[in-house]
């Protein structure tokens, strides 16, 4: 059975959802990882509601949950801040199958696609991922998400020429950019290009294909899109434009003032959020779980 043809089985399997897009190495294969191993299948699951998801999920598949879970978390999930209180991880068996779902509401995925507040999210959404039957809508927001990565990913770099391969890596790596996981011994520090070199097909019709470069030869000329910084969401880009003059000439100077302004945001906005969406998880998760997770990415980094 393809990966497709898997998640569409996921699906006729629990409560009603607006969409499950699979992602990450169980769907699109790294090249860090050997024929032996069987990552789990990652999946974002968005539904309308997400306490109203968890308690008919409980109530269809209990299995889902893992046995330290607190059932009061189905009508009582509390956070300081509405967007962690409707999203929430599982991971269970379906078919033979281990799944790690990130469950979000539509309400909170439209504001993280919309902003990149959080990122978390929309970040992964850029990534290779798999799906079929989504909502317009949601089609169009995923590739409204991939030109505003692709702007942002230009931005970065200084230099007037870069390769295919360099694009579609610091697009890769914008996702993990000063995520707390990459400073635990549970990720490894060539895990962006390990995705891009096994997912290449992807970002070349992804990214490759876009009106915003020209390919020659493997090789871009970067355009500096200045002026497409206020189509970018609205968080990066309100910070851009206060910390950045748009009016002033491009000049390297210029340019790598730019490209320190785009990092500094990520590292305000990845670190906290990465941790504050693993608390998130690890409320549905349960806490056995959660604990077993992080050793196993911590094992399989100490065996590389």
């Amino acid at each position: 059975m393809d990966n497709l043809n898997i998640i569409e089985s996921l699906k006729t399997s629990l409560p009603d959802t607006i969409a499950i897009i699979g992602y990450g190495s169980g769907i699109y294969k790294q090249t860090s990882y050997t024929k032996d191993e069987k990552p789990d299948k990652d999946v974002i699951i968005i539904t309308d509601n997400f306490k109203d998801f968890l308690i008919a999920n409980y109530e269809k598949n209990p299995q889902h949950f893992s046995e330290d879970f607190d059932k009061t978390i189905l009508s009582n999930k509390k956070n300081k801040n509405k967007f962690y209180n409707n999203i929430g991880c599982l991971k269970f068996y379906h078919e033979g199958i281990r799944f790690k779902a990130m469950i979000i509401s539509k309400a909170a995925l439209d504001e993280d696609l919309k902003t990149w507040k959080y990122f978390g999210m929309a970040g992964r959404l850029t990534k290779p991922i798999l799906y079929q039957n989504i909502p317009d809508y949601l089609e169009k927001a995923i590739n409204k998400n991939r030109e505003s990565i692709l702007i942002t990913a230009l931005l970065l770099q200084n230099g007037d020429f870069l390769s295919t391969k360099e694009l579609y890596n610091t697009i890769s790596k914008l996702t993990y950019m000063y995520d707390f996981r990459t400073i635990l011994p549970g990720e490894k520090k060539s895990k962006s290009s390990d995705i891009v070199n096994g997912a290449f097909e992807f970002f070349e019709s992804t990214y490759g294909q876009s009106n915003i470069i020209t390919v020659h030869d493997d090789i871009i000329r970067n355009p500096h899109p200045i002026k497409l910084i206020n189509t970018l969401p609205d968080n990066l880009k309100i910070y851009i434009m206060k910390h950045f003059d748009t009016d002033r000439p491009i000049s390297n100077k210029n340019l790598q003032n730019l490209s320190q302004i785009i990092n500094n945001y990520f590292r305000k906005t990845n670190f906290p959020n990465s941790i504050r969406l693993a608390i998130s998880s690890s409320t549905t998760l349960g806490k056995k779980e959660t604990i077993k997770h992080g050793l196993t990415k911590v094992k399989r980094h100490f065996q590389k």
